[in-house]
C-alpha cells in the first residue's frame, strides 16, 4: 500500500476556465511521515499539459493500492484534475465511479471535528502552524513569484502533514479508552 499526501494549486475556483500551476505529491508512512521527498510539478517550468500528462501515469495506475491520495477537501482537488484529464485527452473513469472504486483519505472530516463539527474555521490555517489559506496564489502566479508559491506549498505540505502525524498517534487511543 503506497499512500502519498496530494494537493493541487489553481488559478481560480473554476476547473473548467482555471488553470491547474501546481501538483504536489509526497509518499508517507503509515505514521504521517515524509517516505520520500516532496514532488512538485510547475505548469510555468513546462505547461499545464505536461504536468497533467506527467501526474496522470503516476497516479492512474491499475493497481488502486499503488497510489492511495491523503488529502484535504478531496472533491476540489479531484474535479479539477479528472476535468484536466478529460481535457488534454487522457481516458478517466467518471469521478463518482472513482471515488467509489479507488480508497483514499480526505482529512477535511478530521479537522471538521477537531473544530466541534464545524465547517467554518475547520482548516489547516486555523489547526496547525500554517500561516495562511492560499488565497494569494493566483496574485503570485500572475506577478510570477514562484517562490512564494514554492514556499507556501512547502509550508502546507509540513502543516497537513503535522495535522496527519498527530491523527496517527491519537486515533488509535480513541478504540482503547
Amino acid at each position: 500500500m503506497a499512500q502519498y499526501y496530494l494537493d493541487v494549486e489553481t488559478t481560480g475556483f473554476d476547473p473548467k476556465k482555471d488553470k491547474i500551476i501546481t501538483i504536489q505529491y509526497q509518499k508517507i508512512f503509515n505514521s504521517g511521515k515524509p517516505a520520500d521527498k516532496l514532488v512538485i510539478l510547475k505548469e510555468w517550468e513546462s505547461s499545464e499539459k505536461e504536468i497533467i500528462e506527467e501526474f496522470y501515469k503516476i497516479f492512474m495506475v491499475e493497481n488502486k493500492w499503488e497510489f492511495i491520495p491523503i488529502m484535504q477537501n478531496h472533491i476540489f482537488d479531484l474535479t479539477f484534475l479528472f476535468e484536466k484529464f478529460k481535457k488534454y485527452g487522457l481516458k478517466v473513469p467518471d469521478l463518482s465511479e472513482y471515488l467509489y472504486d479507488k480508497p483514499l483519505i480526505d482529512l477535511k472530516y478530521m479537522l471538521v471535528m477537531c473544530n466541534s463539527l464545524n465547517f467554518k474555521g475547520a482548516g489547516l490555517d486555523k489547526m496547525t502552524n500554517k500561516n495562511t489559506d492560499g488565497r494569494e496564489i493566483p496574485q503570485f502566479y500572475t506577478r510570477k513569484k514562484y517562490k512564494e508559491i514554492e514556499d507556501y506549498i512547502k509550508q502546507e505540505t509540513d502543516s497537513f502533514l503535522e495535522f496527519f502525524q498527530k491523527c496517527m498517534l491519537k486515533l488509535p487511543q480513541l478504540i482503547k479508552d
